[in-house]
């Protein structure tokens, strides 16, 4: 369950590992994108709409997942050769006829320096879903659709028979999307819902809990917060919940959250994940070298 951290020392800055779910930018992409994050927040801070984002947000993940779905097109937009004004001009025609400030906030960005064909979609997708959590915020429910992302996690890690079959990319979109209803549409917020049957639809190669834990980064990066995700056997006492977001708050000088998840696997003692840095102090982990280090 969620646990209250300490709160001070809170710094603005992304959450460690949160940028693109271990897709790590480089060079001129990480610099667009920190462009094209800034261009989103002062776009969504201009709209009197509070429909807006969401609606920005639905228009940006289906270019994503135009892009992904067409490498000539995800080419033609990276090309370092091609002029911003026809990339921008590009975009524009492409989407034609959709939310105007969607498609302008996407030509701009597609105008960018993107260093790999496949970045400029990565980007979007972070874009789309820092708008559809800024609909969330507008709508003051951001703490609850993170408390609700958490808690649908535990189910998943509890559940591998449903971990298994919303990650199975051989059964329609349509089939794992009424799974998706069927057992969450009930039991969380509509925003919380858009977002599960989003990772769940367009995975983009990566695990259903891994999605919706790169999200709960988001999150926690747009509250000012640090998300640390802890694996234990038994349950954290309330003095060692404390104790462990105190010493991570000064460590990373900002507020903490910590996520606390029981897994009998671990045997004893914790994991800890902190974005994509991982602290494994657990017994099976130890063992699991120990058995290792003897067949080598």
């Amino acid at each position: 369950m969620p646990t209250p951290g300490a709160s001070g020392g809170a710094t603005p800055g992304a959450t460690p590992g949160a940028t693109l779910a271990g897709r790590a930018m480089l060079g001129g992409s990480a610099a667009s994108l920190a462009q094209a994050k800034a261009e989103l927040g002062r776009r969504l801070a201009g709209q009197a709409a509070t429909a807006a984002p969401a609606q920005i947000a639905a228009e940006l993940f289906a270019l994503t997942d135009a892009l992904d779905a067409d490498p000539a097109l995800a080419r033609a937009l990276t090309n370092p050769n091609r002029p911003a004004g026809a990339k921008h001009r590009l975009v524009q025609t492409a989407m034609a006829g959709h939310f105007e400030p969607a498609v302008e906030l996407a030509a701009w960005t597609a105008a960018r320096r993107w260093s790999k064909d496949g970045d400029l979609a990565d980007a979007l997708e972070l874009m789309a879903f820092d708008a559809q959590l800024a609909a969330a915020e507008a709508a003051r429910v951001l703490a609850q659709v993170e408390a609700e992302l958490f808690d649908v996690d535990a189910v998943l890690l509890d559940n591998r028979e449903l971990r298994t079959a919303l990650g199975d990319l051989t059964a329609a979109p349509a089939l794992r999307l009424r799974l998706v209803g069927e057992v969450f549409g009930s039991a969380v917020r509509a925003e919380t819902l858009a977002l599960l049957e989003r990772v769940v639809a367009h995975p983009r190669g990566r695990g259903v809990r891994h999605s919706l834990q790169y999200v709960g980064d988001l999150v926690a990066a747009r509250r000012r917060r640090l998300v640390v995700n802890v694996t234990s056997a038994v349950a954290l006492t309330d003095g060692q919940a404390g104790a462990l977001a105190e010493h991570l708050a000064k460590r990373y000088g900002r507020a903490v959250q910590l996520n606390v998840t029981i897994d009998r696997s671990v045997i004893g003692g914790v994991r800890v994940r902190v974005g994509d840095q991982v602290v494994d102090g657990s017994l099976a982990t130890r063992f699991t070298e120990l058995r290792r280090d003897l067949a080598a």
